[in-house]
């Protein structure tokens, strides 16, 4: 019987295979975005720049709400209706988003088995960079920036990551409860100097470039620690949310959708009103019932956010809209959305370069409708950038520079490839 050859002949030299590429995370291609996340930003930035506008007005008597003393009819009406419907609403819904965008990080790095030091490792240096572009945004031009506060939120929200469900949902309700009492009692304090010295609060007009540049940073070390503070329910919640993908396939939450924005604007507008009405001065309330109204507004508008957010899910699970199916409204809003760090950049430099007193001084004077029509102005003018980038097949800078930032100068090669988490058929996860 004659022996078989052996599989590998005693004189060969052993073959060494190289190891397979490691995937790596690379961001998503906008075409594979979920509709509805994007779509609610670019909505919720329309309302952040109505609700920025009033601090654009250079200088004079304020009240509640930093609403001008000395207005019109006119005037007082559209502070009555922004404080009802958009101040302390749309940031809420934007920090909602933010929260839900972590968790989808969160759940797709798990998804390709990416282990959880990396995970976290990328998820502090994504909040990092938010920071960091939060203090340049300041310095530079807006001392009620947002991505600070973001940022400093994303930074605490590492932390509970991979809490339970529970933790996240008793966190957040514990959290919104006192921070509403923080930033709806010192909203609602502005009435205490014209009670004690008997004049109301002015704000001070800075002429000089330096000087403004003193006060924003005073500002920012101040409020950013603040805002994080009073976003961090919001993110939370928006990473439960997202564990449940319920922006990404609504179609699947649409009872849970409906009662949310029911309920959440009924909610935000009844709790709303005694904040509005004083703002408006269509009464004239005591200073136990400004702080009171103030605090109201100010935890409900966290109802009104979430609300918002749920109610443009609802429409795309009514209308069954994909990306290939949206019309030109909702393109335009998802233009914007997927390229918000711009567009919010860009509202800045907008408002700021001929508005402020220290540059171009035109804010002196506008009164609250006038700048409000100016905020929509200037959102229009970032839909129409965002759209013309988007028919360019290109990111805004910012978010090029800040997932340049995040990810390096080169993504995977194809046979690595992680779109953001989600390996492609020939990668293989990466182990623990």
């Amino acid at each position: 019987m004659t022996t078989p050859p052996p599989a590998v002949l005693p004189h060969a030299a052993p073959v060494t295979l190289p190891p397979p590429p490691r995937p790596r995370v690379g961001p998503v291609p906008v075409a594979s975005r979920a509709v509805a996340p994007d779509v609610a930003r670019g909505l919720a930035l329309l309302g952040i720049a109505i609700a920025n506008a009033v601090v654009h007005l250079a200088g004079g008597a304020v009240g509640l709400g930093l609403r001008p003393v000395d207005s019109s009819t006119l005037d007082r009406t559209v502070d009555g209706v922004v404080s009802l419907l958009v101040d302390r609403r749309t940031m809420p819904m934007f920090a909602l988003l933010y929260g839900y965008g972590i968790g989808v990080v969160v759940r797709r790095r798990a998804a390709a088995w990416v282990p959880w030091p990396a995970c976290r490792a990328d998820l502090l240096r994504r909040a990092a960079l938010l920071v960091a572009f939060g203090v340049a945004h300041v310095l530079l031009l807006f001392e009620g920036d947002i991505l600070g506060a973001y940022g400093l939120t994303g930074l605490l929200a590492v932390a509970f990551v991979r809490a339970s469900d529970r933790a996240l949902l008793v966190t957040s309700a514990t959290v919104l409860v006192a921070s509403g009492v923080v930033g709806g009692a010192m909203n609602g304090a502005i009435v205490l100097q014209e009670v004690f010295l008997g004049e109301p609060f002015v704000i001070p007009v800075e002429e000089s470039p330096l000087a403004a540049l003193a006060t924003r940073a005073l500002s920012g070390l101040f409020g950013a620690p603040l805002g994080a503070f009073i976003a961090l329910p919001l993110v939370l919640l928006g990473m439960w949310g997202a564990r449940r993908s319920v922006l990404e396939r609504p179609a699947d939450h649409v009872r849970l959708l409906r009662r949310t924005a029911v309920v959440g604007l009924a909610v935000s507008v009844v709790g709303a009103v005694p904040f509005a009405t004083a703002v408006a001065r269509l009464r004239d309330p005591s200073t136990g019932d400004a702080i009171g109204s103030a605090i109201l507004h100010e935890v409900t508008g966290a109802a009104g956010g979430v609300a918002f957010a749920a109610l443009v899910g609802w429409v795309v699970a009514a209308r069954g809209t994909t990306t290939a199916m949206l019309g030109p409204v909702g393109r335009a809003l998802r233009a914007v959305g997927t390229r918000s760090l711009t567009c919010y950049l860009l509202q800045s430099v907008l408002f700021v370069l001929p508005l402020a007193a220290w540059a171009g001084g035109l804010g002196r004077d506008m009164g609250s409708a006038q700048v409000v029509a100016w905020a929509v102005g200037v959102w229009l003018v970032t839909v129409a950038v965002a759209v013309a980038l988007e028919a360019a097949g290109r990111r805004g800078p910012a978010e090029w520079l800040y997932r340049r930032l995040v990810y390096g100068r080169s993504t995977a090669s194809p046979s690595a490839a992680v779109t953001d988490g989600q390996p492609a058929p020939e990668a293989r996860p990466l182990s623990g």
